[in-house]
């Protein structure tokens, strides 16, 4: 049986949301995560995921956890915001 990752749902979960987008105006995160029974912090945590794995793909897999992934992720967008232009 395959075991679902991390990587694997929030990969899923921006895909599914993104498909809903395409199909007409008015779907919003809540709407996803009445779709998918989760919660709506939990959505936005995949889809934070999934969107920095089209750029930092590699780094994303080396963590063994989502949270690890997300606390690299803050950090790496709180460096952008206090660097100067």
């Amino acid at each position: 049986m395959f075991k679902q990752t991390w990587i694997d749902r929030a990969i899923h979960t921006y895909n599914y949301h993104c498909s809903k987008l395409r199909e007409g105006e008015g779907w919003i995160i809540t709407d996803t995560a009445r779709a998918l029974k989760r919660s709506t912090g939990s959505i936005g945590e995949d889809l934070l995921i999934a969107s920095w794995l089209k750029t930092h793909e590699n780094k994303i897999r080396e963590f063994k956890y989502a949270y690890q992934a997300l606390d690299f992720i803050r950090n790496k967008k709180r460096q952008m915001m206090i660097e100067p232009l």
